[in-house]
């Protein structure tokens, strides 16, 4: 924040000193939302915890894995690929964390790997459409900019069907760093 405050004030000049507290009102009204959907989530996790209904998950993803890690794997893949498109990533981690992380280490994954994969699968979630919170904020962004020559329309529809190279780009990126531990874990041999 600090440094693209900078940048708009002293490198582009887009940025007037006037402007910074309007800025600072709008920064403060978006965390609020966001805080108050990690605030929900962690209700919703501290619930799921109280109640059972997370060890009762837990025990339903054992079963369904058939004890087998590699299957668990696909199976968080999957959940956390569609969790990430709907929900922003911190609530999804409050959410689906508590459920995972016990089955994780009775499986023998390293919970290293394991954050690894959640977060990278967190992360192409928040650029898929239909609601990838990244693809809203960079249109946002997009309609900020000024002096940019050629400056087109962003709008979801284009930025959806710009994204999706990426998108496959990082599932390839992910299937190696699910089922290749050493790419999460390589430098935590001397630890």
């Amino acid at each position: 924040s600090v440094y693209g405050m900078l940048v708009g004030l002293f490198i582009y000049r887009s940025i007037k000193l006037k402007d910074i507290w309007d800025l600072l009102k709008d920064s403060v009204s978006q965390t609020a939302v966001v805080m108050l959907i990690v605030g929900a989530a962690s209700l919703f996790a501290y619930v799921l915890t109280v109640t059972g209904i997370a060890a009762d998950a837990s025990s339903a993803l054992i079963n369904v894995s058939g004890g087998n890690k590699y299957i668990f794997l696909i199976i968080i893949n999957v959940i956390f690929l569609i969790a990430g498109c709907f929900v922003d990533a911190n609530s999804a981690m409050y959410i689906f964390i508590p459920i995972m992380y016990p089955v994780a280490q009775q499986l023998g994954i390293n919970l290293v790997h394991f954050g690894v994969i959640a977060t990278v699968n967190l992360a192409i979630g928040q650029v898929t459409p239909p609601v990838g919170v990244n693809l809203f904020v960079a249109i946002g962004v997009s309609e900020k900019l000024t002096n940019i020559k050629d400056k087109t329309r962003v709008t979801i529809e284009t930025m959806s069907k710009a994204v999706w190279p990426m998108i496959l780009a990082c599932v390839i990126a992910l299937l190696l760093v699910t089922y290749i531990p050493f790419f999460s874990t390589v430098f935590l041999k001397g630890v």
